[in-house]
């Protein structure tokens, strides 16, 4: 492949990518804030038919030229609210469409002046009015850029907070003690996700558990937020009763829709089994060293925030040294090919089966690799890791 091809081919989904993200953005942002690049639009097209006109050599009469830049004005504006609001190939032929449609009503029905006085007057006048709809739709764009850059400067200032934020509180989990090695991270889809990985120490006991919240972006990030406070205040009592207590945290703090699914392992210092439970999560993977095999650790709950007097049960599994218990969010599992098929839970055990010897970091890294190879993944994607010592 010669350089200008190599270009040619990296350049070309980009190009596809920010032409998708700028669809995105005419389709989302509310029509009241585009005000002034309407009429930036409009003065523009305005502009076209006193340059007509000059082109002419003024000798149209002024109603004709004012019509015609009325009609072409309302023109330029109703394309751009096709492109705004439209798809791609509906603008397109929405162009032609009015291109025709105005020069065949107006430009034939143009009546001429008829003096060379006139004539004169009416290239001035031209090129008068030409400079005045260009001042003011030079000013209406400036007035737009530094009413919607001013908004995006504080959105892109909020969402920096709140990534900062969310580093703080979600930080990679790197753990060990004499009895439990615990290795994991949350790689949130957006600048701030709703995934949540965290390790603690409460009673002699090592609590791990994974969280994921519905939704994405800042919102998603901040009752994460609620979900670690309410577990870490409550971490002293039964691991049953912890879900229970951030279950009837979460409905004042959240909006209505939203929920959060968890799963969750703890052992005690001198404990021979884990104790696990979920909550309208995926299963937790539960690798045995001594035979090399993966069994599905489930618990049918509600997740979080759904029902304030939802009771939560919590299950034991025995243990020895070398098992690995794998906690995960969807993000890892969902991840889809060509054909729509996803990378799945068996998948991920047979990574996990087949790199369970190497340290916990290389399993993480073989899982995410695994997963991404697969296909594309739009959700946050999280793997906390628990090794028994």
């Amino acid at each position: 492949m010669n350089a200008a091809a190599a270009m040619f081919a990296w350049q070309a989904p980009s190009r596809k990518m920010r032409l998708h993200r700028s669809d995105q953005y005419w389709r989302a942002v509310p029509l009241s804030r585009l005000k002034y690049l309407f009429a930036a639009q409009g003065l523009s097209g305005a502009s076209i038919a006193f340059f007509f006109d000059l082109l002419r050599g003024g000798v149209s009469d002024r109603a004709s030229v004012l019509a015609l830049a009325a009609v072409a004005a309302a023109a330029v504006v109703a394309i751009f609210f096709l492109r705004a609001r439209a798809t791609r190939q509906q603008a397109s032929i929405a162009v032609v469409v009015v291109a025709v449609a105005v020069f065949w009503a107006v430009v034939p029905r143009m009546r001429n002046s008829g003096s060379e006085s006139a004539s004169h007057a009416g290239m001035s006048f031209d090129a008068a009015a030409m400079l005045v709809t260009m001042a003011l739709s030079s000013l209406a764009y400036r007035t737009h850029i530094a009413t919607e850059g001013g908004r995006q400067l504080k959105a892109e200032a909020e969402l920096a907070l709140a990534h900062r934020l969310q580093s703080v509180l979600v930080p990679p989990v790197i753990f060990r003690n004499a009895r439990l090695e615990i290795h994991g991270r949350a790689i949130p889809s957006d600048e701030v996700g709703g995934d949540l990985v965290d390790v603690l120490e409460a009673d002699g006991a090592v609590l791990a558990y994974l969280v994921d919240v519905s939704g994405h972006g800042i919102p998603a990030g901040t009752l994460m937020g609620a979900v670690k406070a309410a577990v870490r205040s409550a971490a002293s009592l039964p691991l049953g009763k912890i879900l229970e207590t951030v279950n009837r945290v979460l409905p004042s703090v959240k909006e209505p829709a939203m929920y959060a699914t968890l799963a969750a392992v703890r052992l005690g210092a001198t404990d021979a089994d884990v104790e696990y439970t979920l909550a309208g999560h995926l299963p937790i993977l539960h690798y045995r060293a001594a035979v090399g095999t993966i069994e599905e650790l489930t618990v049918r709950q509600f997740p979080l925030g759904f029902f304030e007097d939802a009771h939560y049960e919590t299950r034991w599994v025995t243990c020895a040294p070398g098992d690995i218990f794998a906690l995960f969010s969807d993000g890892i599992v969902e991840s889809a090919d060509a054909a729509d098929e996803q990378f799945g839970v068996d998948r991920l055990a047979e990574k996990l089966s087949a790199t369970a010897a190497r340290p916990l970091a290389d399993v993480f890294e073989a899982v995410l690799a695994a997963s991404s190879a697969h296909g594309a993944s739009h959700d946050d994607r999280s793997m906390l890791l628990v090794r028994v010592l």
